[in-house]
């Protein structure tokens, strides 16, 4: 099994030649010591506060982590019982916009340009005491990666070239909405 640092640069190294990566960061849970990798990324024109951005994770539980540690590639591997799948977990956070009812539309041309990502449109509400109740959505979807497919590069290649794809598509529909209501009220600010 790929050591979880290892998968950890593979994917950023895949991550950089298509999107700007912003945040990295481990978490290791204290007791059972799972790993969970987390990496931030957005389209490298945006420039904060990023409105438009997608978080990667993957995580290794204690099991996984003491198996990576214990073979050298060098040596055979033997069968194990829980085996060498990762779940790689893409989420990316659409942007806040107010005037902006195309989501629907917007999430089914993704459906229909990726149907093999079997992607999920997630809906949150909050409620503010300041501010009118307001909606941010999030399209959620993952790879299941196992074997030897851990350490080909190709796959990585492939995932962030499917999601640079993705925020594209995202930026090019909902770009007049962003400039409107993101940049213009940070520029105003500025004065």
């Amino acid at each position: 099994m790929l050591r979880f640092e290892e998968l950890q640069m593979k994917i950023m190294d895949a991550a950089k030649n298509y999107l700007d990566v912003f945040d990295m960061a481990t978490l290791i849970e204290q007791y059972s010591l799972n790993k969970e990798s987390r990496l931030s990324m957005t389209l490298p024109e945006l420039k904060p506060p990023y409105p438009l951005s997608a978080t990667v994770t993957f995580s290794y539980d204690a099991q996984q982590t003491s198996f990576s540690l214990m073979f050298n590639e060098d040596e055979e591997e033997e069968e194990n019982e829980f085996g060498d799948i990762v779940e790689v977990d893409i989420s990316i956070s659409l942007p806040f916009l107010e005037g902006y009812n195309n989501v629907a539309e917007l999430f089914e041309e993704i459906v229909n340009t990726n149907p093999d990502l079997d992607p999920v449109l997630v809906k949150k509400e909050f409620f503010r005491k300041d501010m009118i109740n307001g909606e941010e959505y999030e399209i959620v979807y993952s790879y299941i990666i196992d074997g030897e497919e851990l350490k080909d590069t190709q796959i990585y290649e492939d995932m962030f070239f499917e999601l640079n794809n993705i925020l594209r598509t995202i930026y090019d529909k909902t770009r007049y909405f962003i400039e409107m209501s993101w940049y213009r009220e940070h520029e105003e600010d500025s004065f």
